[in-house]
């Protein structure tokens, strides 16, 4: 008797890489939110986002058939998104001019009413602060901070040892601590 994956992930892979767009789309709707918001911290338009977030997900299932028959499996679906999702957003600075005002392209946050003046300082300070980090250590605290993922699935996404990514998110958050420590000096 055949032992099935105890994976359900595996079985839509196997089941979307044979055409089931079904399948597929069940992949997207677990995806799509966390893809979404690392594409939109990193670009900081939503228009933007959306468009390669979509792009993201059609070169996936696209390529698909042809990753899976190769390797007749997909170790981790979840890192090939991400990756796949941050070549894209390394392409569209390429072709694009960097914005002249961060603030413009700051990703849009939803607070509270009462919290808005409060809560719009300290993402705008947050997010350009961030903004300020090697692109590197950008990568890695969205993945970790923003979208709690575990390092080892960090490791797969930048492509490192688990060691180094929770290395790199030490130094990332040190780094960052700096940055905000400098800006609050700043403003005493």
């Amino acid at each position: 008797m055949q032992k099935m994956d105890e994976n359900p992930e595996n079985h839509l892979l196997s089941l979307a890489a044979q055409g089931d767009k079904l399948a597929y789309g069940m992949l997207y709707t677990k995806y799509l939110d966390e893809i979404y918001r690392f594409v939109l911290f990193k670009v900081g338009s939503e228009l933007t986002a959306e468009d390669i977030t979509e792009e993201a997900f059609l070169k996936t299932w696209e390529r698909l058939p042809k990753i899976y028959k190769k390797d007749g499996k997909i170790d981790n679906f979840r890192a090939w998104l991400y990756r796949t999702a941050n070549n894209l957003v390394i392409d569209h600075y390429r072709k694009k001019k960097p914005a002249d005002n961060i603030e413009d392209t700051r990703p849009s946050f939803a607070p509270r009413p009462e919290d808005i003046a409060q809560r719009h300082e300290i993402s705008r300070e947050l997010t350009q602060s961030i903004k300020e980090l090697d692109p590197e250590y950008q990568q890695i605290i969205l993945l970790r901070v923003v979208n709690e993922l575990p390092h080892k699935e960090i490791a797969a996404i930048m492509n490192i040892t688990e060691g180094n990514a929770r290395v790199l998110l030490f130094r990332a958050l040190k780094k960052l601590k700096e940055i905000l420590k400098e800006k609050e000096g700043s403003h005493a």
